[in-house]
C-alpha cells in the first residue's frame, strides 16, 4: 500500500510537531542549568510528553517511507505513543502545584498517580493482548482510540488547559511586562494545544482540516517556548 495524499500530510505535519516539541522541550530543560528551577524540567518533559499521540504517527510515517506504506503493527503504535503519559501528566502537576495549589499537591499528585497508573496496567495489557479494544489504525499514520482510552486522553487535556490558563493568569499580576506577556503567550498556547489536540482526536480531517489542526498544534509550541523562554527580537517588538 502506497501513502495517498492525506497520508502524506498527516505524517509530514505530524512529524514536524513532534520535532518541533521535542527540541523546545529539551531547550526549555536546558534553562534549569543557569536558572536552578526545577519547574522549566517540569514543563520540558510535560511538553515532550505530551506530543506522545503523534508518536505512533511519526514513526509509522518514516517506516511506511521504506517499506511501500506499511507502517507498525497497532500493538506497537500504542505502545509507542501514550504509554508513558500518565508519568507526563505528574510532571506537569508537579510545576504547576509549586507555583499555585502548593496545599492541594498531595491530594492531585497522588489522585492522578493512581489513576494514571491503573490506566497504564489496562492500557499495557489490551496494547499486547486484544489492541483493537483500545483503538483502531485507520491507516498507518493515523488511528482512533475507542473506550477508555478517549476518555482518559480527554481528562489529559482538559487538565492541561485548566491548570494552563491559571498559570498564566497568574503571571498576568506580575509587576514585570514581560512575566506579564509570557503569561498571555503561555495562556495562549495551552488553549491553542487543547484546541488542536481535541480536534486531531474526535474528527476525522481531510487534507484541509489536517492542515489547520496541525498549524494550530505547532503554533502552539512555539507559543509554549516563548511563554517560558521570551527571545530577545519579541522582547524589543512588544515591550519596548
Amino acid at each position: 500500500m502506497v501513502f495517498n495524499l492525506i497520508d502524506i500530510v498527516n505524517g509530514i505535519f505530524s512529524m514536524i510537531f513532534v520535532i518541533c516539541s521535542v527540541l523546545i522541550g529539551v531547550k526549555i530543560i536546558l534553562k534549569y542549568r543557569p536558572t536552578n528551577n526545577p519547574t522549566f524540567v517540569y514543563m520540558g518533559l510535560t511538553w515532550i510528553g505530551l506530543t506522545s499521540p503523534w508518536w505512533g504517527s511519526t514513526i509509522g510515517f518514516v517506516i511506511g517511507l521504506f517499506n511501500d506504506g506499511q507502517g507498525i503493527s497497532l500493538s506497537a503504535y500504542l505502545l509507542i505513543t501514550i504509554t508513558l503519559l500518565p508519568v507526563f501528566i505528574l510532571f506537569y502537576l508537579k510545576a504547576i502545584t509549586d507555583l499555585l495549589w502548593r496545599q492541594a499537591q498531595g491530594v492531585l499528585i497522588i489522585t492522578y498517580g493512581i489513576v494514571g497508573a491503573l490506566f497504564m496496567i489496562a492500557y499495557i495489557y489490551f496494547s499486547l493482548v486484544a489492541p483493537e479494544v483500545v483503538g483502531g489504525l485507520e491507516n498507518p499514520v493515523d488511528i482512533r482510540y475507542n473506550t477508555f482510552a478517549s476518555y482518559y486522553l480527554m481528562l489529559i487535556i482538559l487538565t492541561f488547559l485548566i491548570g494552563g490558563v491559571f498559570f498564566g493568569k497568574a503571571s498576568l499580576k506580575s509587576k514585570n511586562a514581560s512575566v506579564r506577556f509570557q503569561g498571555k503567550l503561555l495562556i495562549i498556547a495551552f488553549c491553542s494545544f487543547s484546541i488542536g489536540a481535541f480536534l486531531d482526536a474526535s474528527i476525522k480531517l481531510n487534507v484541509i482540516g489536517l492542515l489547520i489542526t496541525r498549524g494550530i498544534l505547532i503554533s502552539s509550541a512555539l507559543e509554549f517556548y516563548t511563554g517560558f523562554i521570551l527571545p530577545t527580537f519579541l522582547q524589543k517588538r512588544f515591550l519596548e
